[in-house]
């Protein structure tokens, strides 16, 4: 009998009732508390809800102990802030891989296993600390092939396709990812995209999806179906990746009645909207927004065909909810819904160009319009399938044998193909000083770039704030003092007058300073004359101030004031005038190199992108035709 082993589980993202990748790690940490002594690693902005959920399961189930990490407060305030989760994520698997090591050594793991995030582009904490590891499930290689990128929404576009070059280079045989899968005993791929990329590189991945479902808890199927028109539904972020418009058009082109639902929001919802209206379904189609899960779980019995062609989706969540409410489904043949959709589950659309995608969606959303009793068949076979290889009872057997066959693995080294003797498979002598040469290339224009940013960066740092700061300071000093002045004729109280007279020589001698060391950054002729005119001004002004400050300390109340109104105020509207100018100077001037910097960052970013992009079609044309 296999006896029990200490696992450590590293789950940054970790919550109960909470979906998507916090709903996996929380699950995989339940599961495999059935068969060993899980301590699993995850972040303290988890603890409450999982302390909740722990009370509830007590006594009913065997329960993983939690070991809560983050980093200092200050790395906790950048990552909300500026929303840099990615970045504050690297920096937690740092300092967590220490922190591991240290628990090792008191009392020493098992084995090893990295869950969420489950992206292969991130450090784990369970490389290098001598133990037996497994690294996935993970995904994320799954990329849009180019025929079918969203061309007509810019942002998106962007997006996609910087995410495919990161992925080609990211999965060359010298780079991140063939090195991190050689690091693990096992790997665990989602997407068959996943394992074959892991496979060209020497590394023999398991297929083992990342989610799973309880379907105890699942809406029971519905058998019978309403008469009338067939019923699509599609739950989902509506954003490109998707295929919304995929869908739409392969709905306009079934010349069908069918009716199609569309449950969630997202940057293309917009677009979506409008595409309905353009091709004539908005009697037809109806966009619901985002509903609570537990409205969403019931709505699914409601419907006939569940469409969902995503066209790089590593999990898919809903789509193994809608095959338990007993739902086939038409899916693209690409990421975790093809791992889920098998054989008589639905349809799988091969990918091609967007006319052939879009044709054949047409064509399955006819096959069942036509053929109603599908609608039954399908559905069962999607509900079987779906709970032999999803229900986490299931999934948490089969991640348990992995453990097994691990640590045994540790006795006689896993065999991996040499990486070395696979890279033929990618590089020739002309493709290798062909990709040195675009390197080069791009490493010239970012050394360009960066120096036209370091230059004006340096700028603002050194010259445009410190020229804003002094004259900020200067301008509210001159306020106050004037303020001060004006007080000096409303005042009987000697105190009073004493301690204005002194307010009045703090905020000057600040003043002095201020301008000082304004003039020590001055950089331009133009600068430099609105500087003296200032001096000039100044010196008129304090002139006047000195004699109405005198005037009230003789108690010359009287020609204090008239003195004031005649000449100080003008001086001082002078002064200001003169102060405001150079503020205004210096603002646009700041605003001008920030403008600069953006230019530059945007005109690299849009060179780099149409290079690549025309990189990739050279690549293409001469695989084609080679």
């Amino acid at each position: 009998m296999p006896h029990r082993l200490r696992v450590l589980l590293s789950a940054y993202a970790c919550e109960p009732n909470k979906g998507s990748e916090p709903e996996v790690g929380w699950q995989w940490a339940l599961q495999m508390a059935r068969f060993h002594d899980v301590t699993v690693l995850t972040r303290r902005n988890n603890r409450l809800e999982i302390e909740k959920e722990l009370e509830v399961l007590r006594g009913k189930v065997p329960l993983p102990t939690f070991l809560y990490h983050d980093e200092e407060p200050v790395f906790l305030l950048m990552k909300a802030r500026f929303r840099a989760v990615k970045s504050y994520y690297v920096l937690w698997q740092k300092s967590a891989h220490e922190l591991v090591a240290q628990l090792h050594k008191v009392k020493p793991f098992h084995l090893l296993h990295h869950v969420t995030f489950a992206g292969y582009r991130y450090p784990t904490v369970i490389w290098d600390q001598g133990v037996p590891c497994v690294w996935g499930p993970i995904g994320g290689i799954e990329s849009i092939p180019m025929r079918l990128l969203p061309w007509t929404h810019p942002t998106s576009l962007i997006h996609e396709s910087l995410r495919n070059i990161h992925n080609s280079l990211q999965s060359l045989p010298f780079n991140i990812l063939p090195k991190r899968a050689h690091q693990s005993t096992t790997v665990l791929a989602s997407t068959h995209e996943m394992q074959q990329i892991l496979s060209h590189l020497g590394t023999d991945a398991k297929l083992v999806p990342t989610i799973g479902l309880h379907l105890e808890s699942s809406p029971a199927p519905r058998k019978e179906r309403k008469p009338g028109p067939m019923r699509l539904l599609f739950v989902g972020n509506i954003i490109t990746l998707k295929g919304v418009d995929l869908a739409l058009q392969a709905l306009k082109k079934s010349n069908t009645d069918a009716t199609f639902t569309l449950v969630g929001d997202g940057n293309f919802l917009t677009a979506a909207r409008r595409l309905a209206e353009k091709l004539g379904l908005q009697a037809r189609v109806e966009f619901r927004g985002r509903l609570p899960r537990a409205e969403v779980l019931r709505l699914y019995s409601d419907f006939d065909v569940f469409i969902f062609p995503s066209l790089h989706d590593t999990g898919g969540y809903a789509v193994i909810e809608a095959m338990s409410a007993g739902l086939p489904v038409i899916c693209l043949d690409c990421g975790g819904p093809a791992v889920a959709v098998q054989a008589n589950c639905g349809r799988r659309i091969p990918l091609g160009s967007r006319a052939k995608v879009i044709e054949h969606l047409a064509s399955a959303i006819c096959d069942y319009n036509q053929n109603r009793n599908l609608f039954i068949e399908h559905g069962d076979e999607a509900l079987k399938s779906v709970s032999e290889r999803y229900g986490w009872g299931r999934k948490g057997e089969q991640m348990n044998e992995i453990y097994q066959e691990t640590v045994a693995s540790v006795k006689a080294p896993r065999q991996t193909r040499n990486v070395f003797q696979t890279a033929w498979k990618f590089f020739s002598i002309k493709q290798f000083l062909l990709s040195t040469s675009i390197l080069f290339m791009l490493g010239v224009l970012g050394f360009l770039s960066v120096s036209a940013l370091k230059n004006k960066a340096e700028l603002i740092v050194t010259k445009s704030l410190p020229r804003l700061s002094y004259a900020g300071a200067a301008n509210a000093n001159l306020s106050q003092a004037f303020n001060r002045t004006l007080l000096l004729l409303t005042t009987e109280d000697a105190d009073k007058i004493a301690e204005f007279q002194r307010d009045i020589e703090t905020f000057s001698e600040i003043t002095t300073k201020c301008l000082e060391g304004y003039k020590n950054s001055v950089d331009s002729d133009f600068d430099k004359r609105n500087f003296e005119r200032l001096l000039h001004k100044r010196e008129a002004y304090i002139l006047v101030r000195n004699q109405v400050v005198e005037l009230v300390g003789k108690n010359q109340k009287k020609e204090a004031t008239i003195l004031c109104k005649k000449s100080l105020l003008p001086a001082y509207l002078d002064y200001k005038e003169a102060g405001d100018v150079l503020l205004d100077y210096n603002m646009q001037e700041g605003r001008s190199r920030g403008e600069t910097i953006m230019d530059v960052c945007t005109y690299t970013q849009l060179f780099v992108a149409v290079f690549l992009v025309g990189v990739f079609i050279m690549g293409f044309m001469i695989g084609l035709f080679r």
